[in-house]
């Protein structure tokens, strides 16, 4: 049932509202209040004196009250105190109000707060609760000020829901007659507080539910579809809100959504029934969502959802995860004037959403904290527009190997970007299998932009393992600076320009910047059986003495005099190479063209010459790789494969769908013994340098395993028997059945006399398949009679 539904405001499109007769408004924010501005102090009975008592100093005004240098803060309050910031840092308020029978003494009294920064509250002069006051329940002289700051459910950043305080069962604390609800609020400082908030509302409800929240499991179905939401509400604590596919819900100027650490939100619609989170009426914005939680809270799942007229402000995401646990899938933004997602110490799926190109200067999506203990933080195949000067497209911070979760990036797309593509300050991750593209300095970016991107936090530094990749027109394919290092294997790196930007220099990779002045060094890379064409330089800023850069096994563009071997300069014949016309895509499926562009073609020098014997470059598997497997058919009935590359630092196995190993370093190889005639193939999960194998079930599509060859052994020997023997004028055509993975020796002879030696014909060598073979004596004629016979394996 619905706990709060009088004060969540909420209603079906055409059906009353429906009130829990239990609960007892006694105070609303929205009533009319009276206040007076802490520019001196109150007349001693302000808490308790009736309205009429008080004096000329108090003034009336609607709830709630308070200032902020954005509307959006604001949204909830009626009465703005524009001249407050700099001339008083307290205001007092007061609401009186009736009790005209005596209520039920087993009930709650329950204060509601959303406030900035801090206040103090009494019931009749008595103290009921606090926050960030010092000296509490003492009441704070005129020009106090917080202890701490606090924001608001909709402040700029750290937001905070707003808090329910039970105050215990009312007892007589409430006889019939006038009661009053007297508020100090106080600022964190008298000129350097950007906002102000009070917002308060009094209840005598049900104990452990507050108001504006739903206490149970709620179902919202698409047959009373519309919801209008016109009050800000919360899902509580052990409780769950299910959104049936199809659904709209419509919520007022301002109105938040907010999952309570322990509540949960399921709101999964279907490609072909989607949920839609609009605005109710034709002007205005909603606020936002927020998905709280801690360690272990229950997932919050949004998937196939649309998001529009959300809160346009560009410190206000549409999605905030603070230390919650969410699933987002398949969803989508129509207001590209706010940040999409923010996860902050949060754990995540975010998974196939549609970011687009931002028409202000904000981060598509961003994360602080790292990401929570027992918690994992995935990207999977989304497509993400561009950003606006000074703004990365996803710039996420925290987390290093080997005792926290790591940030992965896998099979996304980056559509450009005027910073960095990916900015992951102190922060190790695994990126895999991603398109970044147009990644140029513009607009007031003062350092250097780059695909993948990052310095140091705090003095703690990145680890990024870059692997699989693929690169196109961008300043640098990545930066590492300030004692970072990168291990970048696998890729194919194009067109490597400054062309499109306002940068003075490129490189593939990048070592420091030196605007708007120089950083350090960063500690090096590694790189290895990548392709690199069209660059302008290979690393940039590069000083052997500060830093260290070896290439192993890459082809490369020109010549590389630093650390390393085995690099060559060639023409990787690679499938096309675009123009940068022709890569202007608007979602993931589009991009992938670059996949099918950037592959070999036959003949490349890259077929195989990668680690482990994949090809070089970027267009591989996800996953670990397998090399040794025989192939085709053999007798050998033991067989050694190798498991690579560098990246994974374990793996399991199965041979012939059995059993898993047990978690095998990876640097041992696969030894099997005493195999069975017949087909056999081999499954290998890696485990990436995160932690995680790469079957892990968080990866959705993208868990998966990878197969070796399949290969035969057969270990008895087939009849040597030729099927047939045709002459064709002074030849004769032999035809027998060559089994995979044989070789034979065809032998003639003129009689079957002891003195008449077996001469060799022809070798046949090894097939891939087992089928029928033609062989040909071009000199049959040369006796009247003669005589043949298959020899196998084959004769030296």
């Amino acid at each position: 049932m619905f706990t709060r539904w009088s004060c969540i405001g909420l209603h079906l499109a055409a059906s009353a509202i429906l009130v829990n007769a239990a609960d007892l408004p006694l105070v609303r924010h929205n009533d009319i209040w009276r206040y007076r501005k802490g520019n001196s102090a109150p007349q001693p009975d302000w808490k308790t004196a009736p309205d009429t008592g008080l004096d000329a100093t108090w003034l009336t005004g609607n709830g709630g009250l308070g200032y902020a240098d954005n509307t959006t803060e604001t949204s909830l309050c009626q009465t703005i105190l524009s001249d407050m910031r700099g001339n008083y840092s307290t205001l007092y308020l007061r609401k009186s109000f009736q009790i005209t029978s005596v209520a039920d003494t087993d009930l709650h009294l329950m204060l509601t707060m959303d406030w900035d920064d801090g206040f103090i509250a009494w019931l009749d002069g008595n103290y009921l609760t606090s926050a960030f006051v010092n000296g509490a329940p003492a009441e704070p002289a005129f020009n106090a000020a917080a202890s701490a700051s606090h924001e608001s459910s909709n402040g700029d950043s750290g937001r905070q829901p707003a808090t329910t305080y039970d105050l215990g069962v009312v007892g007589s604390r409430l006889p019939v007659g006038t009661h009053v609800l007297a508020i100090l609020g106080l600022n964190s400082s008298l000129s350097g507080s950007s906002d102000f908030i009070q917002i308060p509302d009094l209840i005598l409800g049900t104990p452990g539910c507050s108001p504006n929240t739903f206490c149970s499991d709620t179902n919202w179905t698409l047959a009373n579809s519309p919801y209008v939401i016109s009050n800000s509400f919360a899902i509580g604590t052990g409780a769950t809100l299910t959104i049936e596919p199809g659904v709209i819900v419509q919520l007022g100027a301002g109105v938040n959504l907010t999952v309570a650490d322990g509540g949960r939100l399921l709101a999964e619609g279907t490609s072909n029934a989607p949920i839609r989170f609009t605005r109710s009426g034709t002007a205005g914005n909603w606020g936002n969502i927020a998905i709280n939680g801690t360690v272990g809270s229950p997932e919050t799942r949004i998937a196939y959802a649309h998001f529009e007229f959300n809160a346009n402000a560009t410190g206000t995401p549409c999605l905030e995860v603070a230390a919650g646990t969410a699933y987002l899938d398949h969803l989508t933004f129509s207001n590209t004037g706010a940040p999409y997602i923010h996860v902050d110490g949060a754990s995540f799926i975010i998974s196939d959403c549609v970011f687009p190109s931002a028409t202000a200067q904000f981060e598509l999506v961003h994360g602080t904290g790292g990401i929570k203990s027992s918690g994992h933080g995935i990207f999977l195949r989304n497509f993400f527009g561009s950003t606006i000067g000074y703004n990365d497209v996803v710039d996420f911070t925290g987390g290093n190997r080997p005792d926290q979760p790591i940030v992965h990036f896998i099979n996304n797309v980056f559509s450009g970007s005027q910073d960095d593509g990916v900015d992951l300050d102190g922060t190790d991750a695994w990126v895999e299998g991603n398109i970044f593209m147009h990644v140029h300095r513009n607009g007031n970016t003062p350092d250097s932009s780059a695909a993948v991107s990052g310095g140091d936090n705090s003095g703690a530094t990145s680890e990024i393992t870059i692997i699989g990749n693929l690169f196109f027109d961008c300043d640098n394919a990545c930066t590492a600076k300030q004692g970072n290092f990168f291990t970048f294997l696998n890729n194919t790196v194009v067109h490597t320009t400054r062309t499109g930007g306002i940068d003075g220099g490129s490189g593939v990779v990048n070592v420091r910047d030196t605007t708007p002045s120089l950083t350090t060094f960063g500690r090096g890379y590694y790189l290895e059986g990548n392709i690199i064409v069209d660059a302008e330089e290979l690393v940039r800023n590069y000083d052997p003495a500060q830093t260290t850069v070896t290439l192993n096994n890459n082809i490369l563009p020109f010549a590389w005099t630093g650390p390393g071997t085995g690099n060559s300069i060639t023409n990787p014949l690679l499938m096309h190479i675009p123009q940068v016309s022709e890569t202007v895509f608007t979602n993931w499926v589009q991009a992938q063209v670059m996949r099918d562009w950037f592959s070999l073609l036959p003949g490349s020098p890259a077929v195989g010459a990668g680690p482990n014997g994949r090809d070089q470059g970027g267009v591989i598997p996800l996953g670990a790789s397998i090399s040794g497997e025989p192939g085709g058919t053999t007798s050998q009935t033991n067989a050694i494969l190798v498991v690579g590359v560098s990246g994974y630092t374990h793996y399991k196995w199965r041979l012939d769908s059995g059993a898993w190993s047990a978690e095998t370093p990876i640097a041992m190889p696969i030894a099997l013994t005493s195999l069975a005639d017949g087909a056999h193939r081999v499954e290998v999960s890696g485990k990436r340098d995160s932690g995680l194998y790469q079957d892990d079930p968080v990866f959705g599509l993208g868990a998966v395993v990878t197969v070796s060859r399949t290969w035969m052994v057969q270990t008895s020997v087939a009849p040597l028997r030729i099927d047939s023997a045709e002459r064709l004028g002074n030849s004769v055509v032999l035809s027998f059945v060559a089994h995979a993975g044989v070789t034979y020796t065809v032998q003639c002879r003129d009689g079957l006399e002891a003195s008449q030696v077996w001469i060799k014909v022809t070798d046949v060598a090894a097939q891939t398949t087992t089928g029928p073979i033609n062989v040909t004596d071009a000199n049959a004629n040369a006796s009247g009679m003669r005589f043949y016979r298959l020899v196998s394996p084959a004769l030296p």
